[in-house]
């Protein structure tokens, strides 16, 4: 059982904090049941119930210092991953979003970015559904490391960016 104060990663609600654990007063009368109550850090505000029953399944403990410096440190090391190409690339990356697993997610960034910079590199546009999935990855994985690592999310960007940038565009 998760305790008050201790903060996890949900799914891909990301980075949360358990702000209560209680019987909320929405439930039907016999139907009680105790939930963790979850702060948001990455939807500033949004207040999450989560069924205690069931719950470790959802939630994951936040990555350890280590692995969030290992992460960055080698990311020329890590796989992209295979996405078909256009809108047929969406379930394959919600999948993984949904998952919120950080060295998939890292996968995904990396993988996303180079499709970017590829694409602008011959003058062509960007989809905006691939945007719209990037900076989804990228919130949820650089909120992540930057409580791992104790710092701001933007320093995480600009640290991840760096690193890609270094990288031959037919491997960043």
């Amino acid at each position: 059982m998760l305790k008050i104060g201790e903060c996890v990663i949900y799914g891909s609600h990301g980075l949360c904090s358990v702000r209560d654990i209680l019987v909320p007063s929405f439930l039907e009368r016999g139907k009680e049941k105790q939930y963790y109550q979850m702060v948001s850090a990455v939807d500033a505000g949004s207040v999450l119930y989560v069924p205690v029953d069931g719950a470790e399944d959802k939630i994951r403990q936040v990555i350890s210092r280590g692995d969030a410096e290992g992460l960055i440190d080698e990311i020329e090391f890590t796989p992209e991953l295979e996405l078909p190409e256009g809108k047929k690339a969406e379930p394959a990356i919600m999948e993984v979003i949904k998952r919120n697993v950080a060295d998939e997610m890292m996968s995904l960034v990396k993988s996303l970015r180079k499709i970017k910079a590829t694409r602008e590199a011959e003058g062509k546009k960007f989809a905006s559904l691939s945007e719209k999935h990037l900076l989804m990855a990228e919130k949820l994985l650089y909120t992540e490391l930057a409580f791992a690592l104790k710092t701001e999310k933007d320093d995480i960007k600009s640290r991840v960016l760096s690193e890609l940038s270094q990288l031959p565009l037919e491997t960043a």
